[in-house]
């Protein structure tokens, strides 16, 4: 029995040594030694997918270079990037595929990065989500969602049952042509707002449109992504199991975390970051829903979806997380996606023409059905042609969403090679059509071009006028004492009392969408207004103290700097106001910031461009006439050269000048030369300048408070010497940006002008040179669209 014993462990240990040489492999280092011991570092998969990281970004970025001026799109550059590595293009050489970067030794590594950015990409655009998207045109929204989506997959769903079985690489089975019909009548909304910020039209009326149909189409797309899971299913039992893990997963979600993530942002103070560690712990919690995602059996990305939907889009949490999150999602992950996508693109796997031209005439026709059916309804919502035809081509481009989807199809077999590299090259057809017609051929409507908007300027406002509007743009509260001295110093009367817009600009970080909102019809008690709230209190603290009526209407803005103007603009017009009051950029840079002072600065320079108004830059040197409940006074200096914009800051000064609490001195500069020799259009501009002048005085006979001298100076040179010459105890000193003097457009004196946005006087006036740096200067520029003083004096 013994001997028996002994021989059956012997038979097992032996037996057992035979497994485990059988399982055993060889040790393969993933990094090389160095080329110094002569190993190439290329045969090794670590420095292998950093190779490709880095040559995939420069080539990127290249693309982005070259083909940004021609209208393309980052999705475009970054797609065509990954095919130009994969086998279509440098990886169909055998010895670039097999030795340098196509040789297969770090798929596993570089494609589980890829998957990560896909998982932190997809959970940016679920925080930055914003459901006001829903309530932005929404009534023609739903009207051009639903048909825009219902009657392309009608046409191509009948279509594609029809010639599907005869295409060899859709393998999928029925439920998967209803999601391939759908997939390709979808306009995702994260792919139109990507979009349209690349081309800077989110604030416009029709990018707004097109972000507000692509939110419902949305909605319908993740009721259908909830119900295709639930049917994909094996058994009807598998099905509701899917349906419970999915609702527990949602539940987990919305009573677990999402309180924890309110207790991070109570206890992060007002107006501060959240803290590192928060931040850092909601970084990881994308990973942490992926990862329970899978073990439920669905696709990782649904949970960082769910994550993303319950976190506080906008400061503090959701700016927090985008901004120390997506650039390096956006620059390095998700081009490793783009080149895993374009490592499966290769068109040398077109075999099967037959097959190729029933897809395509199926992905053709969906294309041409959906911008049919957008264009005709947005015709029924009184939308001009030419504008219903860019809104189609808006909810035509295609993103990364659709990669995601076209990826899992193939991942699941449900396509071919073939099939995969003929959808996906048809996608970036069509975005890199449809992407260059909406941006050189699509410019947003102006409420200007009405004759009526076209007047809109402080002289063509009636001295008796019941109301004068003005609207005030600020970016952070130290602007608000200057905004409401100026306020007061405008002479608010109960025959004509002061309206002013207050907007606070902030930029759009953390949302993806663009918003202006009147603050009073926002939740009081809401954590993200408490910043405006603060500033609107300050305005309110002001009225109790003013001279005369002034009524206040708060605004917040939310919009990138770069299209921030829009929506100003917009609100100018539907407010007909004639003057736009901008913070100068330099104002309080300690608080702003180095990269907000230039964002700042170009958002001035588009105001000052574009405007239908006039529009003054107010610089901020500390105003020294502090409003009080007892007493209020201002000493307003203006020196007028002649010219359209000195006329508007003279017409501004006119109207201050009626305020007994506002001492009010005019340098009126003449040039000796021009009194002698004018051409005609001199003339004109002469005589416009004598008209307001003689207005002017006449509406101040007997005002002591007003001081009017005349100067006479033989050039520019000498000009400029005088107004120098002329400093005093200035509290607000006004200048027009322009000037009738061609010796003073800014082309030619841009050796002298450190900010070309003042004008040469008002960088004068505005430098440490003048009064010591101590003054205010508000700098007045008439519309550039208005009339003939907008053609004269510079840029």
């Amino acid at each position: 029995m013994d001997v028996l014993k002994l021989e059956g462990t012997e038979m097992i240990n032996r037996t057992q040594t035979i497994l485990a040489i059988q399982v055993c492999v060889p040790f393969q280092r993933i990094d090389s030694k160095g080329i110094w011991l002569k190993d190439n570092p290329l045969d090794f998969p670590y420095p292998l997918m950093l190779f490709q990281i880095i040559l995939l970004v420069l080539i990127s970025r290249a693309l982005y270079c070259l083909l940004r001026p021609l209208g393309q799109t980052k999705f475009v550059c970054n797609l065509l990037g990954g095919i130009i590595l994969g086998p279509s293009v440098l990886g169909h050489n055998k010895a670039l595929r097999d030795k340098l970067m196509f040789g297969g030794k770090e798929v596993g590594l570089s494609d589980t990065i890829a998957r990560v950015g896909v998982i932190y990409s997809v959970f940016l655009i679920s925080v930055k989500y914003d459901m006001a998207t829903f309530k932005m045109k929404a009534k023609n929204g739903w009207k051009i969602s639903l048909v825009g989506f219902l009657f392309p997959s009608a046409v191509t769903s009948s279509l594609v049952y029809t010639i599907a079985s005869t295409i060899s690489g859709l393998t999928g089975g029925t439920f998967f042509l209803l999601a391939l019909t759908f997939s390709l009548s979808f306009s995702y909304f994260p792919v139109v707002a990507e979009a349209l910020d690349e081309l800077n039209l989110m604030t416009s009326e029709l990018g707004q449109l097109a972000m507000s149909s692509a939110t419902i189409n949305d909605i319908i797309q993740w009721i259908f992504t909830v119900v295709h899971l639930i049917v994909i299913q094996q058994s009807i039992n598998d099905g509701a199991k899917t349906l419970v893990s999915l609702s527990a997963l949602i539940l987990f979600t919305v009573f677990v975390i999402r309180p924890v993530i309110k207790w991070i942002v109570k206890r992060t103070p007002e107006g501060q970051e959240v803290k590192d560690g928060y931040v850092i712990a909601m970084q990881v919690m994308p990973l942490v829903m992926a990862f329970l995602s899978d073990i439920i059996g669905m696709r990782p990305e649904a949970g960082p979806i769910l994550l993303g939907f319950v976190v506080p889009n906008g400061p503090p949490l959701g700016a927090a997380l985008v901004q120390k999150t997506e650039f390096m999602v956006s620059e390095i992950f998700l081009p490793l996606f783009f080149f895993r996508v374009g490592l499966t693109v290769n068109v040398y796997s077109v075999d099967d023409w037959s097959s190729f031209r029933k897809l395509q005439l199926i992905l053709t026709m969906s294309y041409v059905v959906k911008i049919i059916a957008v264009t005709v309804i947005a015709l029924c919502c009184k939308i001009r042609l030419r504008n219903a035809l860019f809104l189609s081509m808006m909810m035509s481009m295609k993103g990364l969403i659709e990669l995601i989807v076209y990826d899992a199809w193939k991942a699941v077999k449900a396509i071919d090679e073939q099939c995969f590299t003929h959808i996906v090259l048809s996608a970036l057809v069509m975005t890199m059509i449809a992407s260059p017609m909406v941006r050189f051929l699509y410019t947003p409507p102006r409420a200007s071009e009405t004759i009526l908007s076209r007047i809109r300027n402080i002289q063509s406002m009636p001295s008796n006028s019941d109301m004068f509007r003005i609207l005030c743009c600020f970016h952070n509260e130290e602007s608000i004492p200057n905004i409401t001295s100026l306020l007061e110093a405008s002479n608010p009367t109960p025959s004509s009392p002061i309206y002013a817009y207050v907007v606070h600009a902030v930029e759009l970080v953390g949302r993806a969408v663009p918003r202006l909102v009147p603050f009073n019809t926002e939740k009081q008690n809401a954590r993200k207004n408490s910043a405006t709230r603060q500033m609107v209190q300050a305005f309110d603290n002001y009225l109790k103290i003013s001279s005369g009526p002034v009524i206040i209407q708060a605004y917040t803005m939310m919009a990138p700097y770069k299209c921030m103007h829009e929506s100003l603009f917009r609100l100018a017009d539907d407010k007909f106001v004639p003057l736009i009051i901008i913070p100068f950029h330099e104002n309080h840079p300690g608080v702003v910031g180095p990269s907000m002072v230039a964002a700042i600065r170009h958002f001035n320079a588009n105001v000052q461009l574009y405007s239908r108004c006039t529009v003054g830059i107010l610089v901020d040197r500390g105003m020294s006439c502090p409003l009080s409940s007892v007493h209020f006074s201002c000493n307003v200096a203006l020196f007028f050269i002649g010219g359209a914009d000195d006329r508007e800051a003279l017409a501004f000064a006119a109207r201050m000048s009626g305020n007994p609490n506002v001492g009010m001195t005019v340098f009126r500069i003449a040039l000796r030369s021009k009194l002698k020799e004018r051409n005609e259009e001199e003339q004109v501009d002469a005589k416009l300048d004598e008209s307001l002048v003689d207005e002017f005085m006449l509406r101040n006979i007997g005002n002591d408070r007003l001081d009017w001298r005349e100067i006479e100076v033989d050039d520019g040179v000498q000009l400029m010497d005088a107004v120098m010459n002329l400093q005093g105890g200035y509290d607000l000193v006004m200048v027009g940006r322009r000037h009738a003097d061609m010796t003073l457009r800014d082309e030619e004196m841009s050796e002298f002008v450190e900010n070309a946005e003042l004008g040469v006087i008002g960088d004068i006036v505005a430098s440490s040179d003048f009064c010591g740096g101590q003054v205010n200067v508000l700098v007045i520029q008439e519309s550039r669209e208005l009339g003939y003083g907008a053609f004269r004096g510079g840029v």
